[in-house]
């Protein structure tokens, strides 16, 4: 808002110097008519005017195209740190899924080996040795593979789900970045702006000024004529 108040205060103080450069120019030399000097003051004035805010517009235009591009890329790095958390949470879920499947697995695998040493002694087989007893053990082992292995799976799709939360952050943080970036380009660029605006009516009234005092010169030194004066009057300046 600072910049702005300048800005505007600066085109201000152009427009009131301008015409009083005008003014003054045109009464000095009294060689042309009020009408005259006011065109041509106005004339002048609104191009500096014109030039100024171009400039200023510029400078606007280029700091709302920052804030809007840093908007946008906010945005997207909430986008992906939602999708992180959602990922890890999957992940967990993953996992949690995982260790019941394979609870469920070892609970069978009990229920079959006391289902087998409840069939060999229904059958007089001794369960503590032998060939009973290796059953038994295969029957665990092998119970416990398909434990082992669903804990694996389930471990390898949660893993999954974690790259996926790792990329969804690098996303964010990236955004993030794009962010401060874009805030920062369209603050420098309204900066910039401001110092090329004060430069612009700087020039434009060292220009403004030359010009009226030339006009002036050149019309005292060929002795022309003062609108509304005496008839046939002429007035020269040493």
């Amino acid at each position: 808002m600072c910049i702005f108040t300048a800005i505007g205060t600066a085109i201000a103080t152009s427009v009131g110097l301008s015409v009083a450069a005008a003014g003054a120019s045109a009464a000095g030399a009294a060689t042309i008519s009020a009408t005259t000097a006011a065109v041509i003051g106005g004339v002048a004035v609104a191009g500096v005017a014109a030039s100024v805010a171009g400039t200023a517009l510029g400078a606007i235009s280029s700091y709302q195209q920052g804030r809007a591009q840093a908007a946008a890329a906010s945005y997207q790095a909430q986008i992906a740190r939602q999708n992180q958390r959602i990922a890890l949470e999957n992940a967990a879920m993953e996992r949690q899924e995982g260790l019941e499947e394979a609870r469920k697995q070892r609970i069978a695998t009990l229920q079959q080996i006391g289902k087998q040493q409840t069939e060999l002694a229904a059958n007089g087989v001794d369960v503590g040795y032998g060939t009973s007893l290796d059953i038994i053990e295969d029957t665990a082992m092998l119970g416990e593979l398909d434990a082992l292995t669903i804990e694996y799976n389930s471990e390898k799709r949660a893993r999954n789900f974690d790259m996926q939360a790792y990329n969804y952050a690098n996303e964010g943080n990236l955004a993030d970045y794009e962010a401060r970036n874009a805030r920062t380009a369209g603050t420098m660029g309204l900066i910039a702006g401001g110092i090329k605006t004060v430069g612009t009516i700087g020039s434009s009234l060292f220009s403004l000024g030359g010009g009226m005092g030339s006009l002036g010169s050149n019309a005292t030194s060929q002795g022309i004529k003062v609108s509304g004066g005496i008839k046939g009057d002429t007035i020269t300046f040493a």
